[in-house]
């Protein structure tokens, strides 16, 4: 029997509080940069913005701990398998603790590595210094949150991590204007600020979840063993793979708009901020899919798939209308969040209409992602990121006539031929490997 499809009701049901959960992540590094923006302390602002730039892409990189768990989550649900259900969550949990850990143990030459890649200027590495400093803390909470947060979205209990995320957010708002407005401790106030929250976070989901939790004493050797996690590497290396050369573009980027000057260097870290935030947003519909596209390929529903599918296209052009729109109609507003510096805001508004076309370049890539963290295969997200690398690298020689132009120009096909690449490898799997029908 087939089953019946998804409906845009239910997957509007779904995606806007995703949406919501998933764009409040970046916004403890926005919300530090806004903050600090208002103190008109240029190296603050330029040395917050770039550690949260450096954060945002660290923890990027280990995104696959809440893109692959709500997958597995999705399919195990579906099963009725409480084994399964209950491991995708304790091997990314333990996963995110010993990544969070290593880059603790390894935590200076991890930052000489992160600001040698953002090209940091000698006047800003005080600030970015004692951001990182304190935020790197903060590490091992964050990645045990992607899990939980992944496992919740993945059963479809949204509204539970919503609320995590908007409480951790309002700690941080919070304790950003106590810390910064009220006791004047400038970037550290900020920073600790940040990783309060981000404790805070993990503490609040485990409240929400512990009575969920089952653990058998035979689960013990079920947790290490190793053969039990190839199917979870096997996908996690792909999406490994795939976001080292996201951070290889990101230090490229940075670096080279870097070589125009601070000023540059700064505006450039502000846009991003906001590219941040909107492939963020992406990302919340895409969640959306993968829980889908997972309870399909868990009841082997070939038009649940389809449906599911046909729906991430069209909620996700209608974002990208939305976010066009905003983005044109609030030009002004936007930037003066991140900066009282007129001469910044000048800077920023030259190189704003990148970030206007960035929603219709780079959207559907992260779409797409979500369709195939769903099937649980990572290799087509990882290739695809591989030529919208070669491509950057093409489109970075043209800063040689049009200077910080030319960096955007290759940020910004970077994204075009991912969305293109995954459209097609799309079409492509679905052709030679189609879900069987139930």
């Amino acid at each position: 029997m087939v089953k019946a499809p998804v409906t845009a009701r239910q997957y509007g049901v779904l995606a806007y509080p995703l949406i919501l959960s998933s764009i409040l992540t970046p916004l403890l590094g926005v919300t530090d940069t806004i903050v600090i923006g208002q103190t008109g302390d240029a190296a603050a602002i330029g040395g917050i913005a770039l550690g949260a730039v450096f954060f945002n892409t660290i923890y990027w990189l280990f995104g696959f701990l809440k893109v692959s768990t709500t997958g597995f989550s999705a399919q195990a649900s579906v099963q009725q398998d409480e084994t399964a259900l209950q491991f995708a969550l304790y091997r990314p949990v333990l996963l995110g603790l010993m990544i969070g850990l290593i880059l603790l143990l390894c935590r200076s030459p991890l930052t000489s590595a992160g600001l040698y890649l953002l090209a940091t200027p000698a006047s800003l590495l005080p600030d970015v210094n004692t951001y990182i400093d304190y935020r790197i803390y903060g590490a091992p909470f964050v990645l045990i949150g992607y899990a939980v947060l992944g496992w919740l979205i993945g059963q479809g209990q949204v509204k539970r991590a919503l609320m995590i995320q908007i409480v951790s957010n309002l700690i941080n708002i919070a304790l950003d204007v106590v810390f910064v407005i009220g006791l004047d401790y400038g970037v550290a106030g900020v920073a600790a600020a940040s990783l309060v929250a981000e404790i805070g976070t993990v503490l609040l989901a485990l409240t929400f979840i512990v009575r969920q939790l089952v653990f058998k004493p035979a689960y013990w050797q079920l947790l290490f063993h190793l053969q039990d996690y190839r199917k979870f590497f096997m996908v996690n290396a792909d999406l490994f793979i795939r976001t080292i050369f996201l951070l290889l573009v990101t230090g490229w980027f940075t670096r080279t708009g870097a070589s125009f000057g601070p000023d540059m260097l700064a505006v450039n870290a502000i846009l991003l901020q906001m590219q941040y935030v909107i492939a963020y947003w992406f990302g919340g519909l895409g969640s959306a899919t993968t829980i889908l596209v997972g309870r399909a390929r868990g009841h082997d529903d070939n038009a649940g798939y389809q449906q599911s599918v046909r729906l991430t296209r069209q909620f996700g052009l209608a974002s990208i209308v939305l976010i066009m729109i905003l983005l044109f109609l609030c030009q002004q507003p936007f930037l003066r969040l991140f900066s009282a510096d007129s001469e910044l805001l000048f800077i920023a508004s030259v190189y704003y209409n990148w970030i206007l076309i960035f929603p219709l370049t780079g959207g559907f890539a992260m779409l797409y992602e979500g369709v195939f963290a769903g099937r649980t295969e990572g290799k087509p997200v990882r290739n695809s990121m591989i030529q919208g690398f070669i491509t950057f690298a093409v489109l970075l020689l043209s800063v040689n006539w049009i200077g910080n132009h030319g960096v955007w120009l290759a940020f910004i096909g970077f994204g075009l031929v991912r969305s293109g690449s995954l459209h097609l490898a799309e079409r492509r799997t679905q052709k030679k490997h189609p879900p069987a029908h139930a």
